[in-house]
């Protein structure tokens, strides 16, 4: 069976959420903050959370297989 160009495409950007998910420069810091109060590697993981939900929404649209026709309504 041939790999789809996509699929490598997945697995790439699966690796590369997942190193930076692990954001090992932030450990024990809480200077400095982004608007006064909020530590910035907060605003990172909250960023990267939204990136990643990007990221699923995006191949749930591209890559989530057609229902089989004989479980299609009005049959």
């Amino acid at each position: 069976m041939k790999a789809d160009p996509s699929d490598r495409l997945f697995w790439m950007a699966i690796t590369i959420l997942s190193f930076l998910h692990v954001d090992f420069w932030a450990w024990e810091k809480i200077h400095p903050t982004l608007l006064g109060w909020i530590p910035y590697h907060l605003w990172y993981d909250g960023g990267l959370t939204i990136l990643g939900a990007l990221f699923f929404f995006w191949w749930g649209l591209k890559r989530w297989p057609d229902p089989p026709e004989d479980l299609e309504p009005g049959r």
